[in-house]
């Protein structure tokens, strides 16, 4: 890795962990919010291990773990159901503050979620088969949401694949429903969306970038 690469992942992970710190140490009501992002955080580093990594059978291995923890990245979404416990009026100050600490940690997780997708198709793909990272761009979210219904409603973890192999695999049958379908469809178009945007968000400024250091 460039020195300038390595600054920027130590950046990324000094930020998570201060705000895992700031969220123990102030009274706020969503300290599970350190537990979400740890987990989302992981498809960050094993994107950037797969990327970093000269081995083959480690690129792949890393790989499928991406692909299982990440729907931990998009699954902070539906945190925000726990605004309830706050009340949605910002009338009093701890309002504010509690809504400060749950949108941070929401909109960290699903930016480290982008940032890792970034990172696959830019070691698989290498800015390459647009319409191809599109399509995959639109699979993974459908994935992703049958995991974030899968967390949220059923209360699985994505380590249950290993642990509770056949446990997940029954649940998922039983759980097949309209409302499940619902779920899935609507928030697969969510981040169908937010990935789009910022895949050619960024391809936008490396095209910038790239074209202002040819015409220096």
């Amino acid at each position: 890795m460039k020195k300038q690469d390595i600054t920027s992942v130590l950046a990324i992970h000094v930020i998570v962990l201060l705000f895992f710190g700031f969220v123990l140490l102030t009274p706020t009501h969503f300290t599970f919010l350190n537990w979400n992002i740890f987990l989302a955080l992981l498809p960050l580093d094993f994107a950037i291990i797969v990327n970093i990594s000269k081995r083959r059978s480690i690129q792949i291995i890393f790989s499928l773990l991406w692909l299982l923890f990440y729907p931990n990245t998009m699954y902070m979404i539906t945190d925000f159901i726990h605004l309830q416990y706050v009340g949605i009026g910002l009338t009093v100050r701890m309002q504010y503050f509690n809504y400060a600490v749950l949108a941070a940690g929401v909109f960290m997780g699903v930016v480290l979620g982008m940032l890792s997708i970034e990172l696959m198709l830019k070691h698989y793909f290498n800015r390459r088969y647009e319409i191809l990272q599109l399509v995959l761009i639109f699979g993974l979210s459908l994935i992703a949401s049958v995991g974030i219904y899968l967390g949220r409603f059923l209360r699985l973890n994505s380590w249950d694949v290993f642990t509770q192999t056949h446990r997940v695999a029954r649940l998922v049958v039983s759980s097949t429903s309209m409302h499940m379908l619902a779920f899935v469809i609507l928030f697969a178009g969510v981040q169908f969306a937010i990935l789009v945007i910022s895949h050619f968000g960024i391809s936008l400024i490396h095209n910038v970038v790239d074209k202002n250091e040819e015409t220096e």
